[in-house]
């Protein structure tokens, strides 16, 4: 697993476990535990958009320069067929 991947593995189970603890609540109670999980579940989903945002533009970056070595590689073998063809 890719350290991104990894990255967010781990934001996720801890928004995992905050929600949990938050769904868990009882409103006839002060529990000022929940409301800490429910602002961690709040930073957690913070950071995982920031960090899907990062991953998005890489990997748009690392597509963009696969698709341009891929374009590079059918014009050569096109230059190559019209070279062979006369």
């Amino acid at each position: 697993m890719t350290a991104a991947a990894e990255s967010l593995s781990s934001r996720l189970e801890i928004l995992s476990g905050a929600l949990q603890v938050w769904a868990g609540r009882d409103p006839t109670k002060p529990q000022p535990e929940v409301r800490r999980a429910a602002n961690e579940a709040m930073a957690a989903v913070d950071d995982l958009l920031g960090q899907l945002h990062r991953l998005r533009s890489t990997l748009v970056g690392e597509i963009r320069a696969s698709d341009d070595a891929t374009a590079a590689r059918v014009d050569e073998l096109l230059a190559r067929r019209r070279r062979d063809a006369t």
